[in-house]
């Protein structure tokens, strides 16, 4: 197919294109996510915030952030030198500022977005609990938290706002394309740096799912119910979730269950039939108990670890022979099932870019498996696991790749699950009836309050339609770009 293209495209279009053939799994999972509203799929008088509506009111608060301030504070806790703000780096929960100080030293402020966070605050304590922790029992390269708190920071209230000061780690975020051309040995020493972090986290273990807080009593630390980004992003445009300990797997996995139906069964604007069918189905097959029994849980292994929630290769921090130099963004961290610890999605197969690359990791994961009994756990755990056990796994662990990973890797490997039933296409059809109709619902509120404005999400949608389309006529001989 890519053939096709070059022969018959300027590298420019080609470069685009590719590019957003990149990012099809992020718009599947998190674009379609993510400008939902989140409610349940019931007829409602009043509606949650839009995408949009968050995101303007995110930009308020930066907005109102007192740079001065901001200056004060970092100053304050490093012996009162000057500095200046050198960057700032917007994610989706927090927005950092980079400050270089008078000694050439550089430290980070991070700033939750307190609009779009759910318990902001707690969720921040458990992220230096989390962080102070593992540098504590292990090797991995977490920066340091210097303090943290909360001080008045924003110019349009005096209630205070949460902040952290950390590390400033020398390196560069790994990219797929970096990692795809190294060198064979440059590689294999960046997955087996990997595997060892893996292997640190299999130190802790723990009795109970959840997340990490400093206890009453001076240096414990108590478990809580489990912090979770979905949840976050759920509370932010008005949906009501809770958070609870998990005593054994089953429990955990039903919690992850009912998160899965809250982020699916949703309304969406201007819903197609198609997508809604495809949806359901994919919801409805991954609910079925014999896909749990596909897991093969173990009810008598009740232990728990620690797992970075977001491992993407932009969390890694390398240098240029890919030694990893430092992991960040441990915020969302909660223990989870031993069964539940597994690789990322760029290392098992279930994303795009590296398709050669979990043979490889499987490879050096047998080579390192006397390194210590730790390694050992992590090869009998992952050294001849069923892909599809993986796939849904991840599913279910982050319900936002539902649709991406099921399309990709579930359905056109059916036959290898024909102990699985097929949905009931009677309950089917009623469950695409039911969202079809909240869809009009919910695209008539928009339209009638003036809400029903493209996004930047649904112009990246636009765009990956008609670039895919025109990918389809291109397959067909049915293309010719004007000069």
């Amino acid at each position: 197919m890519f053939t096709i293209i070059k022969r018959r495209l300027s590298s420019l279009w080609i470069s685009w294109i590719l590019f957003i053939r990149s990012i099809q799994k992020i718009r599947i999972g998190f674009f379609t996510f993510i400008h939902r509203s989140f409610v349940l799929l019931t007829q409602r008088d009043t509606w949650p915030l839009t995408d949009e509506q968050i995101d303007r009111n995110v930009n308020e608060f930066l907005q109102a952030i007192d740079e001065d301030a901001l200056r004060s504070l970092a100053s304050e806790h490093h012996n009162n030198q000057t500095c200046e703000i050198k960057a700032r780096h917007r994610g989706s929960f927090n927005t950092c500022f980079v400050l270089e100080f008078s000694d050439q030293s550089t430290r980070i402020i991070r700033i939750p977005h307190e609009p779009a966070v759910q318990d902001a605050w707690d969720k921040m304590r458990s992220e230096v609990s989390t962080m102070r922790y593992l540098r504590h029992k292990t090797t991995i390269p977490v920066p340091v938290i210097y303090t943290y708190g909360r001080s008045q920071l924003r110019r349009d209230t005096s209630e205070p706002q949460c902040f952290m000061i950390l590390e400033h780690i020398k390196g560069q975020s790994l990219t797929k394309t970096t990692l795809k051309g190294s060198s064979e040995p440059y590689r294999r020493q960046f997955l087996e740096q990997l595997i060892d972090l893996f292997a640190e986290l299999r130190k802790l273990p723990f009795t109970q799912g959840g997340s990490l807080v400093e206890g009453d009593a001076e240096n414990t630390l108590d478990l809580v119910g489990a912090f979770s980004m979905r949840k976050s992003e759920l509370h932010a445009a008005g949906h009501t979730v809770s958070r609870s300990l998990n005593a054994t797997p089953q429990e955990f996995f039903q919690d992850q269950r009912c998160l899965l139906h809250q982020m699916w069964t949703v309304p969406e604007k201007r819903l197609g039939y198609e997508q809604a069918e495809r949806q359901e189905f994919a919801l409805q097959f991954i609910s079925q108990p014999e896909v749990e029994e596909r897991l093969a849980i173990q009810s008598s292994d009740k232990t728990f670890f620690l797992a970075h929630p977001d491992l993407r290769c932009q969390n890694i921090l390398v240098d240029g022979e890919l030694n990893i130099r430092g992991v960040i963004d441990w915020e969302y961290t909660a223990t989870v099932p031993r069964c539940a610890s597994i690789p990322p999605t760029w290392i098992t197969g279930n994303d795009k870019g590296l398709p050669d690359l979990s043979s490889e990791f499987l490879r050096v994961l047998s080579s390192t498996r006397q390194k210590s009994e730790y390694h050992s756990q992590l090869a009998a755990d992952w050294g001849f696991q069923d892909p599809l056990r993986w796939s849904i796994l991840h599913v279910l662990i982050d319900p936002v790749d539902l649709d991406f990973i099921f399309q990709q890797n579930i359905l056109r490997n059916i036959p290898a699950l024909c102990g699985i039933p097929s949905p009931d296409p009677l309950q089917m059809r009623r469950n695409v009836d039911q969202r079809l109709e909240t869809s009009r619902h919910y695209t008539k509120y928009l339209q009638d309050n003036s809400l029903d404005e493209e996004g930047h999400y649904e112009k990246m949608e636009r765009l990956l339609r008609s670039s895919q389309a025109m990918i389809r006529d291109l397959e067909a001989g049915q293309f010719s770009p004007q000069e």
